[in-house]
């Protein structure tokens, strides 16, 4: 463990009103933990680990939805090939959701502790020192060029981005405690601005809602992949 994190690193606060989760009822609140055979595959989500929890959050309501909503797409040039393979009972076509995702969802309004700080991966400056810092493992990594990119963080590199939440979780303040609390990330789907938020850091619950069919947020979203609720 180290005191603090390169001077380079950026580290940014939750928004001041708040983060949004969308999480399974009936326990929206269940952190997300890697099993530990899934640490160096492409399984599982980006910034989770096997030895700590994380909370996936968005700073509205639509990016829950754009990462929750993400695998129900279908590519417009792959709909017409796998069509057929639906139209027998009870599958659901491509493109289609049932109605009752949604009554298996809610959304949660959270706050992460003032003091709370996120690894701003999107920076510039972060991922030069990033690179510097991670230099040893790169390479086994399967990181091939010179520097890290946007284009690391935004992909599959699943080795990588559990890499840098570990270094990211170990970073302690003179006084021993966590000076990281979780990674501060654009989503692949639209950049709405996600968190990630680790389970060394306190969060209140402001307010929960159901999830509706008709709500906004979540119609834009299957608007905009393409996706019909019936």
């Amino acid at each position: 463990m180290t005191s603090s994190p390169a001077a380079d690193v950026r580290l940014v606060p939750a928004p001041t009103d708040g983060v949004w989760r969308l999480g399974k009822t009936p326990d929206p609140l269940s952190y997300d933990i890697l099993a530990a055979p899934d640490e160096s595959s492409t399984a599982g989500n980006a910034w989770s680990a096997s030895t700590y929890g994380t909370l996936y959050c968005a700073s509205q309501q639509d990016g829950c939805f754009a990462e929750a909503l993400a695998p129900f797409r279908v590519h417009p040039d792959m709909r017409e090939l796998v069509d057929h393979d639906w139209h027998e009972p009870f599958f659901v076509g491509p493109g289609k959701m049932v109605r009752d995702w949604s009554a298996k969802h809610t959304l949660l309004r959270l706050e992460p502790a003032k003091d709370s700080r996120f690894l701003d991966v999107d920076d510039a400056h972060t991922l030069k020192a990033l690179t510097v810092l991670l230099a040893p493992q790169l390479a086994e990594l399967g990181v091939t060029q010179a520097e890290l990119t946007r284009d690391h963080i935004q992909g599959f590199h699943r080795r990588l981005t559990r890499a840098i939440a570990r270094w990211a979780h170990t970073q302690r303040t003179a006084q021993g405690t966590p000076r990281i609390h979780g990674i501060a990330y654009k989503s692949r789907f639209g950049m709405r601005q996600c968190w990630a938020v680790f389970d060394n850091t306190t969060v209140d619950r402001l307010e929960s809602t159901y999830v509706f069919p008709e709500s906004e947020p979540l119609r834009t979203v299957a608007q905009e992949y393409g996706l019909q609720m019936f």
